[in-house]
């Protein structure tokens, strides 16, 4: 079924109120919470005995998680109480489990989420509801794939429960063609993609002979794929023409002279449309109409055009086809990546840089091997003495923003350390020719990890940023991550394993901690 897109959640809820509970597809953190709270002021799903059950749980999670609803989460708490929720990656893990659980439980009939929700987690509903189905895909917006539409309508239904899954969508008018787009039949295939990273280089030249190596860049998926689009596309391509040449025999001598019936009844439209009144005013059109009345003044073949007529048409439509067939070819054939001179020339770079001699990794090589993210960034960080002439709280600093790019609007209050010496560095690497995508930093989040190492409270976290609390715990992991990788990397260097080793074990608190 289908909705306007001006119909509110509420209507839409109070119209298949039958069908529930109901997974609410939104494309937006903030926008989960909008029409969360939107339907909050309208509907209270829950009896007193569900309303004790919930209550439980939200002591529970607050006795293991204290301030879990401080802040911006008062109002959830509120909304759970109602059997109303949201869930997104912006949410304290704690929240995040807790809504799941209570979903779990069947104690919230309306749970609003992003597509996250729909990756990963078993969580079935009775319905599905898509918000829109067009998002922003970090570049620009978009329609939602096909896959990307079943993977979340496919929660529709839940086994021993409902007979037939339901899904709706609401449509914005301003895009008609969201309507009826999706065919399970046309979903996407999933193609592979290879990364030529350093460390994938670094990984091959220390683990890998020779053979080994050609072996892993041309016998890949992703050359699978392509070589065999590729050959598929030139077997269409010869079956087309095939067609065409038999279709072409289906026609005359006198296909496209003056006799022929087809090209007669061409032209005669072609004359009525020069014959408008604002075509005849320009100068080529009598001369071109005179022609017309000229042919048309042979006489004509008298024959049965039926076949030559449906063999034209199909012509045209397998030509039209050829056309799609070569743009796409030609697509191929523009993208597709050569991985022996990604391989190439990452090995150059690696050279350059002191990271390698031949297929001998040098130290910054070996360090660099068993980093996983920014390698060259990080070892340039350890190498240069960055690292090791700063403080541990200064370090933690440095290193939260390791592949870090921060939203537009984020804000992060400064902290005490500059770390000029760091753009210093990522401006150095830059000029000497390594890509941007190496060497992404970002200083915005230092302050964060700062102050956490320095003993703040997640709840004093949160007071120096604008950013959601899930994203605050996700900064501080990725660091530990980093911090885990640098500790293997230091290898028989026991002051920096030790160092970085403190660094992890006082992040690694409270909030920040997963129990594994």
């Amino acid at each position: 079924m289908a909705f306007r897109n001006s119909t509110s959640c509420v209507g839409v809820v109070e119209a298949i109120q039958d069908n529930l509970p109901a997974l609410y597809f939104v494309f937006s953190r903030g926008r989960t919470e909008q029409l969360a709270e939107e339907l909050g002021r309208e509907w209270d799903f829950l009896l007193p005995e569900e309303k004790a059950r919930v209550e439980e749980y939200l002591t529970r999670a607050e006795k293991g998680s204290p301030g879990l609803f401080a802040g911006r989460r008062k109002h959830l708490q509120r909304l759970l109480q109602q059997g109303i929720g949201y869930h997104h990656a912006g949410l304290a893990p704690a929240l995040k489990e807790l809504v799941e659980n209570l979903y779990e439980a069947r104690l919230i009939f309306v749970l609003f989420c992003t597509e996250t929700f729909a990756v990963g987690i078993n969580f079935p509903a009775a319905s599905t509801v898509f918000d829109a189905t067009r998002k922003w895909d970090g570049r620009n917006h978009r329609n939602l794939y096909n896959r990307e539409f079943f993977q979340m309508a496919g929660r529709a239904g839940r086994r021993g429960f409902d007979k037939t899954g339901h899904v709706y969508v609401n449509i914005d008018e301003k895009y008609p063609e969201q309507t009826g787009f999706f065919n399970e039949e046309e979903v996407e295939p999933v193609h592979g993609r290879l990364i030529i990273s350093p460390n994938t280089v670094l990984s091959l030249l220390h683990w890998k002979t020779d053979a080994e190596i050609e072996h892993y860049l041309s016998q890949n998926l992703a050359v699978y794929q392509n070589t065999r689009e590729t050959r598929d596309l030139a077997d269409e391509l010869e079956t087309l023409e095939q067609k065409m040449f038999s279709l072409r025999s289906s026609f005359c001598e006198e296909k496209d002279g003056p006799s022929c019936p087809l090209l007669r009844n061409k032209l005669k439209k072609e004359l009525n449309r020069l014959r408008n009144r604002r075509r005849r005013k320009k100068p080529e059109v009598p001369g071109r109409i005179a022609e017309i009345k000229s042919i048309l003044a042979e006489p004509a073949k008298s024959c049965l055009h039926d076949d030559c007529r449906d063999a034209h048409d199909e012509i045209t439509a397998l030509v039209e086809r050829k056309k799609e067939l070569v743009r796409r070819n030609r697509y191929l054939k523009k993208h597709a990546s050569d991985y022996h001179q990604d391989f190439q020339r990452m090995c150059r770079l690696l050279e350059q840089l002191g990271y390698i001699e031949g297929k001998q990794l040098l130290p910054r090589g070996l360090f660099a091997l068993h980093l996983h993210v920014q390698e060259i960034l990080v070892t340039e960080l350890i190498f240069s003495g960055i690292m090791r002439e700063a403080s541990p709280a200064e370090a933690a600093c440095i290193l939260a923003g390791i592949d870090y790019m921060p939203g537009r609007d984020e804000v992060v209050l400064p902290g005490e350390f500059p770390m000029d010496d760091v753009a210093m560095l990522r401006t150095e690497l830059l000029n000497a020719g390594v890509p941007e995508n190496l060497c992404v930093w970002s200083p915005l989040p230092g302050p964060l990890a700062e102050a956490w190492y320095k003993g703040a409270t997640f709840e004093e976290l949160q007071k120096m940023c604008n950013l959601h609390e899930g994203d605050i715990f996700s900064v501080v992991r990725r660091e530990i991550d980093i911090l885990r990788q640098i500790e293997r990397a230091a290898g028989e260097d026991a002051s920096l394993k030790v160092a970085i080793n403190d660094i992890r074990n006082v992040l690694d608190r409270d909030e920040m901690a997963v129990l594994i």
